[in-house]
């Protein structure tokens, strides 16, 4: 049986110490941690989705 997926946001958290804590807290209960890490947080998602899609289907 797999485990389920738990994402984090890098920049959700303060410190690197917080960030960790997090993670190993997911994973001691049966998650598999994904974590993304992305530029400025008011920046609009659609727009980097949008180039995310641009750049591959080339």
């Amino acid at each position: 049986m797999k485990k389920p997926t738990y994402y984090l946001w890098r920049n959700d958290f303060s410190t690197q110490e917080e960030y960790k804590a997090a993670k190993e807290r997911f994973e001691r209960i049966g998650f598999r941690v994904v974590t993304y890490f992305d530029g400025k947080q008011d920046q609009d998602i659609h727009a980097g989705i949008k180039a995310l899609v641009r750049n591959h289907w080339k």
